[in-house]
């Protein structure tokens, strides 16, 4: 591979780099945030929710716009606007306006997150070169956690220039800028197809996800906001089922196309992804939670307890590719077998002394990080491997997607078990510690059913035949040979 396309791959895992700190700052920063702009928590709330409902509401209309003009073009505009809504967040006065630029930074991430892979998938060719890009991939997602996590509450700490909590989102403008000037070396992508954006599929996905991820973010602890968003979000997706399968009928070009969402194996990892990002969002929640308000570990201990799980994590995404070489298990399999244990493991430690406890928990925290490490790479591999490389940014954002929900999914889930165990809000200092040590316990268990779920799917993904000589991409890119050789 070129110097240039390597450099220009550089900048596009730059661009995961930051979109995964982005994501963990702002929870660093949030008390900061709140007592300088005199915030109410709800607002607080939003400020983090307007980013993923943004994100979600948007980011498969992203992606299919990256397989139409190019996901390099949508890739650079996306960074250019990343890059400037991250200097309004920096620079908002009030609440209300950091809301609304955190929404118009969520909704250009919904263009720029959704092309990485795709751009993987069209630069990199050869089945064992891509295996070592995305096992940077993972590296890079783990190092972007300990930043955003570690490094988020350095910047605030530090008050670079007595601008408190500000640089945590300032920082993504001069990475931004270097970010557009390395993917610029990259080649320019192909075009799927001429056709026009499916925009009523598009506008019925803009109303769909964001009710569904409101009401699984916001939803537990309000039931007006479950039932209104979950009610919306299954009539909207009924009447996008009948408009996809009308539009296919009639020759049209869908938002989600069916030679897509059919192909071998890819519903099953979709679930996979569900399942798999679900477990990890819930464990970070209530792992969260205890460590604070169980064991009463202050917020910047708390988040250096995670700084083992992202280096975990990064090894073994750095070391999956060698694994998989010479171990006959499927290493998704084993990872998310490996989480399940070290769940229950962690539900065991609780029921110790609190004083022996962190440390166990730390160990936890790490094994559990090198589990999810193992999954990440392969799991994606196998997704992009299933389409050809004009349809990737299509995959891309159902995964994408799929993930958020997962996010959003283990959170709701992961925040009702430990609340409904505890009988009470988490931080409440009337709650004794052996209702915090139980409700642990039980959300670290359902934790453990989903991941072990996880592996189950992931066991049933590994026998299906492989999917770069039986899926979808193979048979397509020469469907299209052929049509270019007759035309």
């Amino acid at each position: 591979m070129s110097l240039q396309r390597l450099l220009g791959l550089a900048g596009v895992l730059a661009a995961t780099f930051m979109t995964q700190v982005d994501g963990f700052v702002v929870n660093v920063a949030s008390p900061s945030i709140q007592a300088d702009l005199d915030a109410g928590f709800d607002q607080v709330q939003f400020i983090g929710a307007a980013y993923v409902v943004a994100f979600g509401a948007l980011i498969i209309t992203g992606a299919r716009l990256g397989d139409r003009v190019g996901h390099r073009n949508v890739f650079l505009w996306g960074v250019a606007g990343f890059t400037l809504t991250s200097l309004l967040c920096g620079l908002a006065p009030n609440a209300e306006l950091l809301i609304a630029a955190r929404f118009l930074q969520g909704a250009t991430a919904a263009f720029m997150a959704p092309q990485v892979l795709a751009v993987i998938r069209a630069t990199v060719h050869d089945t064992e070169q891509r295996a070592k890009v995305l096992g940077v991939y993972g590296v890079v997602i783990g190092l972007g956690v300990i930043c955003g996590i570690a490094g988020g509450g350095i910047l605030v700490d530090l008050d670079v220039a007595g601008l408190g909590w500000r640089p945590v989102l300032l920082v993504n403008v001069p990475i931004g800028v270097a970010i557009l000037g390395l993917a610029r070396l990259l080649p320019k992508s192909e075009t799927g197809t001429a056709q026009r954006l499916d925009l009523v599929g598009a506008l019925l996905t803009t109303v769909g996800l964001p009710a569904l991820l409101v009401a699984l973010v916001l939803g537990p602890g309000d039931r007006w906001w479950l039932w209104l968003g979950l009610g919306l979000a299954l009539a909207v997706f009924a009447i996008l089922a009948v408009q996809q399968r009308e539009l296919h009928k009639g020759g049209g070009d869908p938002l989600f196309p069916p030679r897509v969402a059919t192909a071998l194996g890819m519903r099953l990892s979709l679930l996979t992804v569900l399942s798999f990002f679900a477990t990890s969002a819930g464990l970070y929640l209530v792992f969260t939670y205890y460590v604070q308000t169980g064991l009463g570990i202050a917020p910047a201990t708390a988040g250096l307890m995670f700084v083992p799980l992202g280096f975990t994590f990064a090894l073994g995404s750095a070391v999956c590719r060698r694994l998989g070489h010479r171990v006959r298990v499927s290493l998704p399999v084993a990872g998310t077998a490996l989480v399940a244990v070290v769940l229950c493991g962690g539900a065991l430690a609780a029921r110790l002394p609190a004083d022996v406890q962190p440390p166990l928990l730390v160990a936890m925290i790490a094994l559990a990080g090198f589990g999810q490490g193992l999954v990440v790479a392969p799991l994606v591999a196998g997704i992009l491997s299933r389409v050809a490389p004009t349809e990737a940014g299509a995959a891309s954002g159902m995964a994408t997607t799929v993930t958020q929900v997962g996010l959003a999914l283990g959170v709701a889930l992961a925040g009702v078990c430990y609340r409904s165990v505890l009988g009470a809000t988490p931080g409440d200092p009337r709650v004794p510690f052996a209702d915090h040590a139980l409700a642990f316990s039980f959300a670290a268990l359902l934790l453990a059913g989903f991941a072990t779920t996880t592996s189950l799917l992931s066991a049933r993904l590994h026998r299906l035949p492989p999917q770069e000589t039986t899926g979808a991409a193979v048979p397509m890119e020469r469907k299209e040979a052929a049509t270019a050789a007759t035309n």
